[in-house]
């Protein structure tokens, strides 16, 4: 759920000291709206973004010698709930973990 007046933004912080970058695209849409490190994107007012679907792809690359550990968290201002937050492990040192995350705003 979305504030329907309101500019919608996305941040993407990936923890655990790792490393990683993101792709952002509506549903059906070839247009890349964001890449890499993401802070602060536009997705739009609610009222215009209501009933898309927005695709998030993440990369995470384990850079932690001390542990194996991957974080990612989504937090959308000004939508309902606010966050979301991945917390998994990769194999060995050195591994990609990859997270596609679909995103309904209703």
């Amino acid at each position: 759920m979305t504030d329907q007046e309101k500019d919608i933004y996305l941040t993407i912080t990936i923890g655990n000291a790792q490393i990683g970058g993101n792709v952002i695209k509506w549903k059906g849409s070839t247009d890349i709206i964001g890449k890499g490190e993401i802070s602060n994107l536009n997705l739009g007012k609610g009222i215009t973004i209501k009933e898309k679907i927005l695709e998030i792809t993440t990369n995470i690359l384990d850079v932690n010698q001390s542990n194996n550990g991957v974080v990612a968290t989504y937090y959308f201002h000004n939508a309902t709930a606010p966050s979301v937050t991945f917390d998994e492990a990769v194999n060995s040192h050195g591994d990609v973990f990859s997270l596609e995350l679909d995103v309904n705003f209703k």
